[in-house]
């Protein structure tokens, strides 16, 4: 009987401990928040590299990178600030930061989503 209580208990504490690890602070962006942004960061980017600057090529590239980041925080309601302390924070908890690129990687396999390449059309995959 001890033997199944402590086995209880031990499982307890490690539900418990996973739970805990996988809550962020409030002034954190949530897991799918976190998400959306980085999603949409990649987005932009491949969008400035695959049709802006080849169309453009007198546009400064780096800014023209910078603007489509600031565009895509806007549009997301979040502050530079904000952003950075909580690429930091998930820089820091691995485990979360991996569910989130896993996420991203998943979405970009979606057809549907995909970005395609000037002058090539979607394939059906």
């Amino acid at each position: 009987m001890r033997g199944v209580l402590a086995v209880l208990l031990l499982n307890a504490i490690l539900l418990w401990g996973c739970q805990r690890s996988q809550t962020v602070p409030s002034d954190i962006l949530s897991p799918d928040k976190m998400e959306a942004v980085l999603f949409d960061m990649l987005r932009s980017g491949n969008l400035v590299n695959n049709f802006i600057l080849t169309k453009d090529s007198t546009l400064p590239k780096e800014q023209t990178h910078i603007n489509w980041l600031n565009k895509v925080l806007t549009f997301h309601a979040v502050s530079e600030q904000q952003f950075k302390k909580s690429f930091t924070y998930y820089q820091g908890h691995p485990e979360l930061l991996a569910r989130v690129m896993d996420s991203i990687s998943k979405r970009e396999e979606d057809p549907l989503i995909k970005i395609r390449k000037p002058g090539r059309a979607l394939s059906a995959e």
